[in-house]
């Protein structure tokens, strides 16, 4: 019995011991835990909704309300960091932002910018009045730095504490430039996140070992690129074998230009052919010193990539006259031949057969004509040869003439005139006086001028 009563008695102590100690550690905790406000807003000051917060190693996620504020409590640990990240909900994969949790700092405020929001900024080109405060890694200000909006022309300088302000927009990148420090290049999202205080700004001197990329003032060939092409197309030994395999491209090398102007650390970029690549290497390292990049008066190492193309020679094509050359051949010669012939008037059809030596008085006077009879023998042939030749000129004659009259028929033009007109010159037997001297010149063209009448003693 009494065994009994002693474990009842330790079970009792045990349960009552648990529960004060649950209700302590819940009353520890719950003091401990840390309430957070976190309000978002855009550039323009817009709350930002699309949003939600997590914190790393947890699964829980606390959304923005409609004003843009995430309301959340976590208990803050102390011996170790606890960090938050606030992700857009179109990307919820990265950050935008990334903050550690403080128990004094529960109250922030961030500026978060959506896709749709930096587009409409784009499109607009609102622009938005920025401050910061550039100073050295030493925390002393710089006087005199330049700060200018690329491609705009605004720029600002800063004053005796560092301080700069100027309109800058979501277009154009901010570049901040100072004697002896290295160029910085911003966008204005970060000057918006927090617009209650100057956004800091810290520069680095400038390194004489760094290589820069982009500096005020690149390296240049001697002369100019026009110079550089010149000594490219005059140094290119194009491989006989890639001319014959008609190999063709560009190769892009890349090297460092030193203070001093030399040219190292050659390397090919964009490859073409194991060759072509190694014409282009022995062309780099042929150069002439380059004058050297500077940046505010000041020399500085720099990186500069050209292009080397290859293209096979297309020799110039001969000069050939197009102009077409008829080859005559001989049945184009005996066309002409006897194009010519038709051409060439016929030596018979006109009067040189009646003045033919045959009937030339000489002959006619001749000694051996005295005899009578032979005389008159000659004479009948001369006559039936003349009669001959009469005919058969008239025969042409009437023939050209019928020929000639019906071409004037087809030429001749009607004139046509009023009807008014025309009954009248009919009434009062009017002719027209064209018609007239048309008729009789065609009557006077039938008569053929050049035969003549031979009278033979």
């Amino acid at each position: 019995m009494k065994r009994i009563n002693l474990y009842i008695i330790i079970t009792i102590l045990l349960t009552v011991f648990k529960v004060s100690a649950s209700s302590v550690t819940n009353n520890i905790s719950e003091e401990e835990k840390t309430k957070f406000t976190v309000e978002i807003k855009n550039s323009i000051g817009e709350p930002q909704t699309k949003v939600f917060l997590k914190i790393t190693g947890r699964s829980d996620i606390y959304r923005a309300d409609s004003c843009g504020i995430i309301n959340f409590e976590y208990e803050v640990p102390k011996n170790y960091t606890r960090t938050a990240n606030i992700y857009l909900n179109e990307d919820p994969k990265n950050p935008e932002k990334t903050f550690t949790l403080n128990k004094e700092n529960n109250v922030l405020d961030f500026c978060i910018d959506t896709k749709e929001d930096i587009l409409k900024f784009k499109q607009e080109n609102s622009t938005f009045y920025i401050e910061g405060i550039v100073t050295t890694e030493n925390g002393e200000p710089i006087t005199g730095a330049t700060v200018s909006i690329q491609g705009t022309g605004r720029y600002a300088t800063t004053d005796e504490i560092g301080l700069f302000s100027i309109d800058a927009d979501f277009n154009h990148y901010i570049i901040i430039r100072a004697d002896g420090m290295e160029n910085l290049s911003m966008t204005v999202s970060p000057f918006l996140m927090n617009q209650k205080d100057a956004y800091p700004i810290v520069m680095r001197p400038k390194s004489g070992d760094k290589i820069y990329s982009n500096v005020e003032n690149m390296p240049e060939y001697p002369g100019g690129m026009k110079y550089f092409k010149r000594y490219i197309d005059k140094n290119l030994k194009y491989p006989e074998l890639a001319k014959e395999n008609k190999i063709e491209g560009v190769v892009v090398m890349q090297f460092v230009v030193e203070k001093n102007g030399d040219i190292t650390s050659p390397r090919v970029v964009r490859k073409l052919e194991a060759s072509l690549d190694s014409v282009a290497m022995n062309l780099i390292k042929g150069m002439p010193r380059w004058t050297p990049a500077s940046d505010h008066g000041v020399k500085v190492r720099c990186k500069y990539s050209v292009p080397i193309a290859f293209r096979v020679p297309v020799p110039k094509p001969a000069v050939i006259d197009n102009s077409p050359i008829k080859d005559i051949t001989s049945a184009d010669s005996i066309r002409v031949l006897n194009d010519s012939t038709i051409i060439k008037p016929d030596t018979l059809s006109t009067d040189s057969v009646l003045n033919d030596s045959v009937l030339n008085d000489s002959v006619l006077n001749d000694s051996v004509l005295n005899d009578s009879v032979l005389r008159k023998k000659i004479l009948s042939d001369s006559i039936t040869v003349v009669n001959d030749s009469i005919g058969n000129d008239s025969t042409l004659i009437k023939k050209q003439s019928e020929k000639d009259t019906s071409v004037e028929s087809k030429t001749i033009k009607v004139k046509k005139r009023n009807i008014f007109v025309r009954f009248f010159r009919w009434l009062f037997g009017i002719k027209d006086k064209e018609e007239k001297n048309d008729k009789e010149a065609t009557v006077e063209d039938k008569v053929h001028p050049t035969f003549r009448v031979i009278v033979v003693n």
